[in-house]
C-alpha cells in the first residue's frame, strides 16, 4: 500500500485524521471502514485495534475536534478587551479558524446534524461552546447584551459564524471576505447588544 503524505507516522493518528477527511469529503455513512484504512496507510484490521466500531471511531473524532475548538474559543477570548471588542475577537476568531480548519469544520457540522449527535448528552454536545456560552453569560449578566437565555444567545451567534463559513465556502465572499465578516459581526451584535433604555419623557 503505497504511503500517504501527511499522514502521521502514528497509526491510532493516521487512522482518525483518514476518517475525519473521509467524512468532510464524502459524509459518514460513504467513508467506510476499509477507505478508512486505505487512507490511512494501515492494514483494515489495524483499525479496530484501537476502535470497536465506526461509531466510536466518529465520537472520539467529535471529542477531539470539539476540545479543539473550545480551546481556540478560550485562547481568543480576551476579558481585558472591552466587551463589544472582545465578542468581536472571538466572533470573527473563531471565522478565522473554521476557514484554515476546513476538514474540522466539515466533521463538526456533519456530526452536529447526525444521529451520532442525538446519542450525547446535552452537556456533551454543548461542551466546546461553553467558553462562548461563559462570555455571554458575563455579557448579560453586566448588561452589554440583551437579558434572556445564555444558551439560546450562544446558538444563535454560533449559528451566524458557520453561516459566514458557508457564505465564504460558496464563494459569496471572495470580492472582499474581511469586509464581509466584519459586516456579518456589526449585524451580529445588533442584534445582541442591549439598547440604552429610553428615558420618561
Amino acid at each position: 500500500m503505497p504511503y500517504v503524505a501527511g499522514r502521521p507516522e502514528d497509526k491510532r493518528e493516521a487512522v482518525l485524521q483518514a476518517a475525519r477527511d473521509l467524512i468532510a469529503r464524502n459524509g459518514f455513512y460513504a467513508a467506510p471502514m476499509s477507505q478508512v484504512a486505505k487512507e490511512a496507510n494501515v492494514a483494515a484490521g489495524t483499525i479496530y485495534h484501537y476502535f470497536d466500531s465506526k461509531e466510536e471511531l466518529i465520537d472520539e473524532l467529535y471529542r477531539i475536534h470539539r476540545d479543539k475548538v473550545a480551546a481556540e474559543l478560550s485562547r481568543l477570548d480576551d476579558p481585558t478587551l472591552a466587551f463589544a471588542e472582545r465578542f468581536r475577537q472571538v466572533f470573527l476568531g473563531l471565522y478565522a479558524y473554521y476557514i484554515e480548519h476546513p476538514a474540522e469544520y466539515q466533521f463538526i457540522e456533519q456530526y452536529a446534524n447526525s444521529p451520532f449527535y442525538l446519542r450525547l448528552g446535552r452537556e456533551e454536545t454543548f461542551a466546546f461552546l461553553m467558553p462562548l456560552w461563559r462570555i455571554i453569560r458575563s455579557g448579560i449578566h453586566h448588561k452589554y447584551l440583551r437579558s434572556g437565555s445564555a444558551h439560546l444567545l450562544t446558538w444563535l451567534v454560533y449559528g451566524n459564524i458557520v453561516s459566514l463559513v458557508k457564505l465564504r465556502a460558496a464563494g459569496y465572499a471572495d470580492e472582499d471576505p474581511a469586509a464581509t465578516a466584519e459586516t456579518a459581526f456589526a449585524l451580529t451584535w445588533a442584534g445582541v447588544e442591549r439598547k440604552p433604555e429610553k428615558a420618561e419623557a
